[in-house]
């Protein structure tokens, strides 16, 4: 008795060996042209045969691993929001401590004015509650220029 190679063994060798090759067939129309082509149309003959390969095709993702390294569209968007609201974050943040700066600047501006009018010396006035003009005397110059000594020391830095 004869062996027998089962018919899916033989199903398998054959269409492994189609995948790993392709024949061109070339030939002269009636023109006289060239043509080449893996089908040519009947009752061409073949002038020669050329054997390409055809490329492996690439093996498919795991489904584990094809969720972890491709993100969603949902996924892409929600990055660009976070992106987009983080950046908006920094820039109202920076403008504030932009404006914190300013309200510094002008109030350490203001403490070294009033320090100057202390020291240049001559009469300095306020007015008090009622909206009567008070003259300080020496100590209370003395006492309102160490004040805004301090004050310039505290806003200036």
């Amino acid at each position: 008795m004869k062996p027998r190679i089962p018919a899916a063994t033989a199903a398998v060798l054959l269409l492994t060996s189609f995948g790993v090759q392709a024949e061109i067939c070339r030939w002269k129309d009636s023109q006289g042209r060239t043509q080449y082509s893996d089908s040519p149309p009947p009752g061409v003959t073949c002038i020669g045969q050329l054997k390409v390969p055809k490329p492996a095709p690439s093996p498919a993702p795991a489904s584990g691993d094809a969720s972890k390294s491709a993100k969603s569209v949902q996924e892409l968007d929600m990055e660009f929001k976070k992106r987009r609201q983080d950046k908006q974050e920094a820039e109202r943040k920076a403008q504030q401590e932009r404006d914190e700066a300013t309200q510094k600047k002008s109030a350490c501006d203001a403490a070294r004015s009033r320090l100057a009018g202390l020291k240049a010396g001559g009469r300095i006035a306020r007015y008090d509650a009622s909206g009567q003009m008070v003259y300080l005397g020496d100590e209370d110059i003395k006492r309102e220029a160490a004040e805004a000594e301090r004050t310039v020391k505290d806003l200036c830095r």
